[in-house]
């Protein structure tokens, strides 16, 4: 949709801004028509060329720190986690493992019972 009034590549209709379609004709504008071919309702004013002239700009840059790492003397080792607590006793291990294993012996029975019985 045009800003600005547009005018009418076929028949020259000046047409309103919010028109789809020229009121004379019946053309549909191409967005390249309507970008060209628009007509200025208020005149542009111009801005005087010193706002364009670029400002004198002094770069202030930091020599960056340097700092003298040694060799490590140990490898890292991460702090332990205070959330973790202590380990799961072995009952508890097993119990959660007591449901995948009883679906795998589910689907090898169930798989041999059909094979030997058909």
């Amino acid at each position: 949709m045009a800003d600005a009034p547009w005018r009418c590549s076929q028949c020259g209709t000046v047409n309103e801004p919010v028109a789809n379609a020229c009121r004379t004709c019946g053309r549909w504008p191409s967005l390249f028509e309507l970008e060209g071919s628009t007509i200025e309702s208020e005149p542009q004013v111009s801005a005087p060329p010193e706002l364009y002239e670029p400002d004198a700009i002094e770069p202030d840059y930091a020599e960056p720190e340097v700092y003298d790492v040694g060799e490590p003397d140990e490898p890292y080792e991460a702090a332990p986690d205070d959330e973790a607590g202590p380990p799961k006793p072995l009952w508890r291990r097993l119990a959660s493992l007591i449901v995948p294993i009883g679906i795998v012996l589910y689907i090898l029975i169930s798989a041999l019972a059909n094979r030997d019985g058909g």
